[in-house]
């Protein structure tokens, strides 16, 4: 190990959703990590595949976060929790976060609120347009990938 450096995840809010009770052990245990959320309300990697493969057709892709965020999240669980909501915080919130780390074994959660625009799928040759054999689903079948990328839903809030 390096205990010696800084231990610093970065994470989107869905994949986040799943690990977020790693912060108890990380508090229980007294191991100091800074984790960084890019929170967009949207399970942006699926919902990625679901725009260009999947005709816009969303299945358990937007997420309703909690109110207090996963800031509030990490301090219900003993960690600390930072909010940022605009580009000038994230280098101040990144350095508080990694000071407490180093120099006070304290692990922080750094939920930073983001646009709902999504970026490209992390494994893009990993899906290809699916075709439907049946003939109750042949309809649903795409000819070709969406042509912008991003989803119909952007300007829609999350409730």
């Amino acid at each position: 190990g390096c205990p010696e450096r800084p231990a610093v995840a970065y994470v989107g809010d869905g994949a986040f959703g799943m690990s977020l009770m790693e912060l108890l052990t990380c508090a229980r245990e007294g191991i100091p990590t800074t984790v960084v959320t890019f929170n967009n309300q949207q399970w942006g990697a699926e919902k990625k595949n679901q725009v260009l493969w999947f005709g816009d057709r969303y299945v358990g892709t937007n997420l309703v976060n909690p109110e207090t965020g996963f800031a509030g999240i990490a301090e219900a669980m003993g960690c600390r929790g930072i909010t940022v909501s605009s580009l000038d915080q994230v280098g101040d919130a990144l350095r508080s976060a990694v000071d407490s780390q180093m120099k006070d074994g304290v692990t922080t959660v750094i939920d930073v609120h983001t646009t709902r625009e999504l970026g490209d799928p992390f494994r893009r040759d990993a899906m290809k347009l699916p075709q439907r054999i049946l003939p109750k689903y042949r309809d649903y079948s795409e000819v070709a990938e969406s042509s912008t990328g991003q989803p119909v839903d952007l300007l829609k809030r999350v409730v």
